[in-house]
């Protein structure tokens, strides 16, 4: 394919060559020897082709075309310095020919791969001219680079990116990092003679465990790799090319962990995977949209990005194209959804950068993607940056670096950075919770659905679920919200959660939550019900939860319950008395009014009487004022 590539380049310079009138030598002997050169790449005969641009050099030292067809050849055989050496000569035999400018073009571009920009800026300036329109885009974004990189790296990224140790970079190569919202398990690609697999450490006692292979399920002897997680680590996605039954040359297929096992992968079928190729996915903290990148028809450019979700059914809608915001027609890659699910990484050779592949991010703003940024020197460098993982609090990054090795061969290495600040603060962090759904009486393992809902405007924000085995749940709270979290398991009365994160920053949290089984004396508080301060009047937020206890309600009719009101010890006790009376009837009159048993709903107020802690600092105070439902 290579070599096919090769010849169509070298014949339409030939045509292009062969179409020009007047070339800029006089020299009979000169002419010959070049023309037998054009000659000679129309026949493939390439040796032939040099030996006679060689000669027609010799016979004329200011003969401009020549020069310029052996900086092609030089150029196609990856030679680059001697293709700058030959384009450059081309320009400067003589003080215009008709290679001057399209060779201006040529090492202008061979500049900007090396990251000379100041030189590549210089001779695409020069070969401007002589740029076709169909080509105009795709030359101006060139000399749109050459300016931003120069500015770029006037004005660096402070960045240390440290090796991750030898435990872990211990393969050939190795690739595409990414971690749990926890940061306590990395997952990423190994290489071992062209073999690649997926590989996993823990994080344990301050270092990172030696690696070992996820899963004998998942790995095979074809290639597997270019894998994310769900934010808790038990939602897996990966590629593999070749070894499983698909569609294309890569498809991407699906397994899910219980305890410590992974399923059989499953191929995700035809709304994700097509007669193409497709890789590099990235999952969303919740694990129910999927970006990807596919050269599948109806893409922009070479290969784009492309996105699907979980529809109400739990099966994958059709993939959608990501759009002319994020892709171009060039390649755009490895995307990288953040745990905030609004912030998108990629890797673009399309929009304007330091040439090569660069890494931008946009950001999901009421459903429309920002225009890319660059993220800047020396994340980003002349040459290609494939992808970048960001954890789930801003952070930190992790990618790979390529380094020569023993003049030989290149070799990826695992690096972890601390994000600048400038960085940080563009990126909306998020904060962990996790840990252990268990039955209140017999501390068994639960698997619970927990349901992530934004208190402002009802919206649902994420939908996890605890492991059957062990009970462990993992999921990640966005800066700037006020949440509601409600842990649910038929047969108990669900757990709520407020977490108020508006205002404030927060830490990564570790709560472990015990489920109380629907039966007589049973009883929970209700941690999302408002009222204004010494008033009984409920808030709208309120009727999230009120709904959820409604539903509880008309699956248990036989059993009565209890609403229960509770203050602080601030204020006179008859008026708190009266006070949580009135706030335990709003409660009974919204659920009548919604259509429970009147006969079925008991309301009491009790004022400070029954205070869960002391009422000795503003935290234990908020405690205690609640609603309380207890089963009778």
């Amino acid at each position: 394919m290579r070599s096919i590539l090769l010849f169509v380049i070298l014949i339409t310079y030939i045509f292009q060559s062969k179409g020009q009138n007047t070339l800029s030598s006089t020299n009979k002997k000169a002419v010959d020897a070049y023309q037998k050169g054009l000659n000679a790449l129309q026949n493939r005969d390439i040796e032939t082709a040099f030996n006679e641009f060689e000669e027609a050099i010799e016979k004329d030292n200011l003969f401009a075309e020549p020069y310029f067809h052996l900086g092609k050849l030089y150029e196609q055989n990856r030679q680059f310095g001697n293709a700058i050496l030959h384009y450059e000569k081309a320009i400067n035999a003589q003080e215009k020919t008709s290679v001057s400018e399209i060779a201006s073009q040529q090492v202008g571009m061979l500049y900007l791969k090396k990251g000379e920009y100041q030189k590549a800026l210089v001779y695409l300036e020069k070969g401007l001219p002589a740029v076709s329109l169909s080509n105009k885009k795709r030359y101006s974004a060139r000399l749109e680079s050459c300016k931003f990189a120069i500015k770029a790296i006037e004005n660096p990224l402070k960045i240390s990116p440290i090796e991750l140790p030898k435990t872990v970079n211990r393969f050939e190569s190795q690739y595409f990092p990414v971690l749990s919202a926890d940061r306590e398990t990395l997952i990423f690609t190994g290489q071992e003679e062209k073999d690649e697999n997926l590989y996993q450490s823990v994080f344990k006692d301050s270092t990172w465990s030696v690696p070992t292979s996820i899963s004998d399920k998942i790995n095979t002897l074809q290639n597997e790799g270019t894998a994310s997680i769900s934010a808790d680590g038990r939602i897996l996605v990966f590629t593999s090319c070749g070894g499983r039954k698909g569609y294309g040359s890569c498809d991407l297929f699906i397994s899910y962990k219980q305890g410590d096992d992974w399923s059989p992968p499953q191929n995700l079928g035809t709304n994700i995977n097509s007669g193409e190729w497709e890789s590099q996915p990235s999952l969303s903290a919740d694990g129910r949209t999927l970006y990807f990148v596919s050269d599948r028809k109806g893409s922009i450019g070479k290969r784009d990005i492309w996105v699907s979700q979980l529809d109400s059914t739990n099966n994958w809608a059709k993939a959608v194209n990501l759009g002319n915001t994020i892709n171009t027609i060039e390649d755009d890659l490895s995307p990288f959804i953040h745990a905030n699910g609004k912030t998108l990484f990629f890797s673009s050779e399309g929009h304007v950068g330091l040439g090569g592949l660069d890494l931008f991010f946009s950001e999901n703003q009421e459903g429309k993607w920002s225009t890319p940024e660059n993220l800047g020197f020396p994340l980003n460098t002349h040459e290609d940056q494939v992808a970048l993982f960001i954890t789930s609090d801003s952070k930190k990054a992790y990618y790979s670096l390529e380094q020569n090795q023993d003049n030989k061969y290149r070799r990826a290495k695992i690096v972890e950075i601390i994000l600048p600040e400038s960085l940080q603060t563009r990126f909306k962090p998020t904060f962990f919770l996790k840990g252990i759904v268990s039955d209140a009486k017999t501390q068994q393992a639960l698997a619970a659905d927990i349901e992530l809902v934004s208190l402002k405007d009802k919206q649902k924000m994420g939908l996890f679920t605890s492991d059957n085995k062990t009970g462990n749940y993992t999921f990640v709270l966005i800066a700037g919200i006020e949440y509601a979290i409600f842990v649910n398991k038929k047969g108990y009365f669900f757990k709520s959660i407020n977490v108020d994160l508006s205002q404030q920053i927060s830490t990564d949290k570790v709560l472990n939550i015990s489920l109380e089984p629907i039966q007589k004396n049973a009883k929970e508080i209700l941690n999302n019900i408002f009222f204004d301060t010494g008033k009984w009047e409920l808030h709208p937020e309120s009727m999230i939860e009120l709904d959820k206890l409604i539903i509880l309600l008309n699956e248990n009719k036989e059993l009565p319950i209890e609403v229960s009101g509770h203050t602080d010890d601030v204020g006179k006790d008859a008026e708190n008395l009266v006070l949580s009376q009135k706030r335990a009837n709003a409660v009974r009159t919204y659920l009548i009014q919604k259509g429970i048993n009147s006969t079925m709903i008991k309301a009491e107020g009790y004022g400070k009487n029954k205070p869960l802690l002391p009422n000795s600092s503003a935290d234990n105070r908020k405690l205690n004022r609640r609603i309380e439902i207890k089963f009778l």
